[in-house]
């Protein structure tokens, strides 16, 4: 498959759960993909049209959604076709972007105290999303069924695990940092 905009499987894969409107994809995302994915509405919105003149989507004026009318898109047979096409393609680890590293990556410049902040900061950060993803995950068992439960308990422990791996990397250099 050549080299595509992976934001628009983000989109299709919300749409095939049910029809929204561009703002309750945004609120979708950041409900249930705010910890693997993320879009503005400046990104959603370009997709959107993108998708629809591909035939993936289509889209319709809601007249009863009030004084701001609202489009509202549906996935098409096309884009399920082409959702599933892109999921049974293999995957490769995706680019790794954290700025704790890079900052770390030249620490010699400050002293050690301002690393101990930072590490402290960033273990409670990675604890409070644990926190989250748990209540996500109770909030899941309650509405959904097992497969799909399954599938998303595999999302949400990835998330899990990676922030557990940080909070015991901050720890160690917590200490490490501590000792000097």
């Amino acid at each position: 498959m050549k080299k595509i905009n992976k934001s628009e499987f983000a989109l299709l894969s919300l749409l095939s759960k049910k029809d929204m409107s561009g703002y309750d994809i945004k609120q979708m995302a950041g409900k249930v993909a705010a910890y693997h994915w993320s879009e503005s509405n400046a990104q959603i919105y370009p997709i959107l049209e993108k998708l629809e003149n591909k035939g993936y989507v289509n889209s319709y004026i809601d007249e009863k959604s009030g004084e701001r009318l609202r489009r509202i898109y549906s996935i098409t047979n096309e884009g399920l076709d082409y959702l599933k096409n892109w999921i049974i393609e293999p995957v490769k680890p995706s680019q790794y972007r954290e700025e704790f590293l890079i900052k770390l990556s030249a620490a010699e410049l400050v002293d050690p105290t301002i690393l101990i902040f930072h590490f402290k900061y960033y273990k409670s950060e990675c604890e409070r999303q644990l926190q989250e993803i748990e209540k996500i995950q109770t909030d899941l068992s309650l509405r959904h069924s097992s497969r799909r439960l399954m599938h998303l308990n595999m999302v949400y422990d990835f998330s899990k695990l990676n922030l557990e791996a940080k909070v015991r990397w901050c720890e160690k250099n917590i200490q490490t940092l501590s000792e000097l």
